[in-house]
C-alpha cells in the first residue's frame, strides 16, 4: 500500500475521533491527504481564504522546524485557532497534520466580534461547537498520537520499498545458478550495487596464507593470484565476530600497503567476510578510487550477497561430494563382481590397482603382493620402477611372511617425497599384500582410508574364496567342513546368525573363553580377521549348514 493511502487512512479515523478537520502537508503547504471531516468552518479557512490570497498553512514560512510537539496557532478570524503537529520520520520533521477549527471558550466573544463584520463568516461561527480548556488538552494529545504513528507507517513502509528494492538482486542471485560455482560473477554482482566500484576482489584463507582468488577491474586483475600480507585481514580476528567493515580513506591506512604497492588506492573500501558454520574462510573486498563513501543499500545487502553466495558454493560441493560417492560406490560393487570369476589372485591385485587409479587421489597406486616366496609389484601412474623396486623391499621388511599384516590399520606413510595411504590385506598363511595410493591433499586421506580399505577388503575376500572353488567355479563346502572341528562348525553356524561370545556359551553350554577360542581357531583356519569377513566369506559361498 502507498505511504498517501496509509496516511489517509489514520487521518480519516482521528478526524472521527476529534470531531475536527484534518489535512496533512509537506513542508512547501502542498496536500499530502485529501481533507477530512470537512466542517463548514474548516471549508471557510482551507479554501475560501485561499481564494482571496490567504495561504493558511506553510511550515517552511513559518520556521516550525525546531517545534517537537503539537501546537496552537491562529487561523481564520481572531480568537479562532488550529492545532499543528510534525511528523517525524528518522528524526526528521518531513509532514504536518493540520486540524481545526477550535474556538476556545475564553475567546468566543472576540471570535463572534470579528465575525460581525462578515455575515459569511457570522453565520458559520454562530453553529461552531466551542471547546472548554480541558477538551482542547486532550485534542493535541489526539493529534500527538496520531503524529507519531503516521511517522511510524512513513518509516516502515520507507523500509519496506526499501527491501524489496534489495531484494531484487537477491532474486536475481538466486536464479543464477553458476552464481554458486564462480566468485568472480559474485564480485560481478556486488559492483552492481554501485557502479562507482572500481575494485572488487576474493581472498581466500588457506592454510598458509590468504591469497586472492578472483578479481575484477583493471588494476584489481594484477592481484589475482597473489598473497596478502599477514596484516589482512584488518580489525576482525578469525574467530569473529564477523560483520562487514567500512573504511574511509583506505590508502593511508598501512593495513592495506598492499594495494598501494600495486598501484590502488582507494578512498572508500568494503570488507565483507565470507563465513560457513561459524567459520571464517574468506573475504569479498570492494572499494573505490573516487568515492569517499558508499551506496546505502551497499553494506546489508552486499553482506547477504556474500553469505548467499557461500552457501550456494558450500551446497554444491555437497552434492558434487555426494554424486561422487555413488560413482564410486556404484563402480566398487562393479569391480566386486568382476573379481568374483577371476581365479587368479595376481589378476585380482591388478585389479584393485586399476579401480584405485580411477578413484585418483595422487599421481600413482603401487600394489606389493607376497604369495609364498615370490613377491610381486604392480603399479601405475607416476611412480618409477626403481621406487617401486624399493617399496617392495620396505614391504617385505616391515611385514615379513604376513603376519603384522593381518591387524594392521591403514596409515600415511612415505614413498620417496611423497605421502601415500596404506592399507594392508591378508589371505592366508604366506599370502599378504599392501595396497598404497598417494595422496595430493591431506584432507583427501580420511576418504580415501574409507575406500582404499573396503577395496583391499574386497579384493581379499575374493582372494580367499577362490580357494574354495573348484575347476568349475562351484562353492566345495565339503573343504570347510573338513577344516573344522564339529564343535567348530557349530560356533560358525551361531555366528553366521549374529550370537554373540555369551548367547553361543549359553546355547552350546561351554564357557565364554572356549568360544573365544574357537572363534580364533576358525578365523585362522579360514583366513579372516573378524566378524564381518567370515560372516561375507559364508554368505558368498552360499552355505546354510543344515543339521
Amino acid at each position: 500500500m502507498a505511504i498517501r493511502e496509509l496516511l489517509q487512512y489514520v487521518q480519516d479515523a482521528y478526524a472521527a475521533l476529534t470531531q475536527l478537520s484534518m489535512i496533512i502537508v509537506d513542508d512547501d503547504g502542498n496536500p499530502v491527504t485529501k481533507v477530512s471531516n470537512l466542517t463548514e468552518l474548516a471549508e471557510l479557512v482551507l479554501f475560501v481564504a485561499q481564494k482571496e490570497g490567504t495561504t493558511f498553512f506553510c511550515p517552511r514560512e513559518l520556521s516550525i522546524e525546531s517545534w517537537q510537539r503539537p501546537i496552537l496557532a491562529p487561523v481564520g478570524c481572531l480568537g479562532m485557532k488550529s492545532i499543528l503537529a510534525p511528523i517525524f520520520v528518522e528524526g526528521k520533521a518531513e509532514y504536518w497534520v493540520w486540524s481545526g477549527v477550535l474556538i476556545e471558550e475564553e475567546t468566543k466573544w472576540l471570535v463572534r466580534e470579528q465575525s460581525m463584520v462578515d455575515d459569511k463568516w457570522a453565520a458559520v461561527i454562530a453553529q461552531a461547537a466551542v471547546l472548554p480548556a480541558g477538551a482542547v488538552e486532550a485534542k493535541l494529545r489526539d493529534i500527538e498520537r496520531m503524529a507519531a504513528i503516521c511517522g511510524e507507517l512513513i518509516r516502515g513502509e520507507r523500509c519496506k520499498q526499501r527491501y524489496h528494492a534489495y531484494g531484487k538482486p537477491l532474486e536475481a542471485a538466486l536464479a543464477d545458478h553458476p552464481l554458486a560455482y564462480d566468485a568472480g560473477r559474485l564480485l560481478a554482482r556486488l559492483q552492481e550495487l554501485d557502479p562507482r566500484l572500481d575494485v572488487a576482489l576474493y581472498i581466500e584463507r588457506r592454510p598458509q596464507a590468504c591469497v586472492v582468488v578472483a578479481a575484477n577491474g583493471e588494476k584489481a586483475e594484477r592481484l589475482k593470484g597473489r598473497t596478502i600480507d599477514p596484516l589482512f585481514p584488518p580489525l576482525v580476528a578469525w574467530d569473529g565476530p564477523f560483520h562487514p567493515i567500512y573504511f574511509q580513506e583506505a590508502a593511508l591506512d598501512p593495513r592495506f600497503s598492499f594495494f598501494v604497492r600495486h598501484d590502488i588506492r582507494p578512498k572508500m573500501l568494503i570488507a565483507y567476510p565470507a563465513v560457513y558454520e561459524q567459520t571464517l574462510e574468506g573475504w569479498a573486498i570492494v572499494a573505490s578510487e573516487t568515492a569517499l563513501s558508499p551506496a546505502e543499500e551497499l553494506l546489508p545487502l552486499g553482506h547477504m550477497l556474500v553469505q548467499h553466495w557461500l552457501l550456494l558454493t558450500r551446497c554444491a560441493e555437497a552434492s558434487a561430494k555426494t554424486d561422487r560417492h555413488l560413482m564410486r560406490l556404484s563402480m566398487l560393487m562393479e569391480i566386486g563382481r568382476a573379481m568374483r570369476v577371476v581365479q587368479n589372485e595376481e589378476e585380482i591385485v591388478r585389479m584393485m590397482v586399476e579401480f584405485a587409479v580411477e578413484l585418483a587421489y595422487g599421481e600413482f597406486v603401487c600394489a606389493v603382493w607376497c604369495c609364498d616366496d615370490r613377491t610381486t609389484v604392480i603399479h601405475e601412474g607416476a611412480l618409477t620402477a626403481s621406487a617401486a623396486s624399493g617399496y617392495r623391499e620396505e614391504v617385505r621388511r616391515r611385514y615379513g611372511r604376513g603376519e603384522k599384516a593381518k591387524n594392521q590399520a591403514p596409515t600415511l606413510v612415505p614413498i620417496g617425497d611423497k605421502t601415500v595411504m596404506e592399507v594392508p590385506f591378508f589371505v592366508r598363511d604366506r599370502h599378504y599384500g599392501v595396497l598404497a595410493v598417494h595422496i595430493r591433499q591431506p584432507a583427501e586421506a580420511k576418504e580415501a582410508e574409507v575406500y582404499i580399505a573396503a577395496l583391499a577388503a574386497i579384493g581379499a575376500l575374493m582372494m580367499q574364496g577362490a580357494v574354495y572353488q573348484d575347476d568349475e567355479g562351484i562353492i566345495d563346502i565339503d573343504m570347510l567342513s573338513e577344516q573344522l572341528t564339529a564343535r567348530e562348525m557349530d560356533v560358525l553356524e551361531l555366528l553366521i546368525q549374529g550370537c554373540s561370545n555369551r548367547e553361543i556359551s549359553e546355547r552350546l553350554f561351554i564357557s565364554v573363553h572356549t568360544v573365544k577360542n574357537h572363534i580364533t581357531n576358525i578365523f585362522q583356519k579360514i583366513g579372516v580377521n573378524d566378524r564381518s569377513q567370515l560372516i561375507a566369506l559364508v554368505y558368498q559361498l552360499n552355505h546354510r549348514r543344515r543339521r
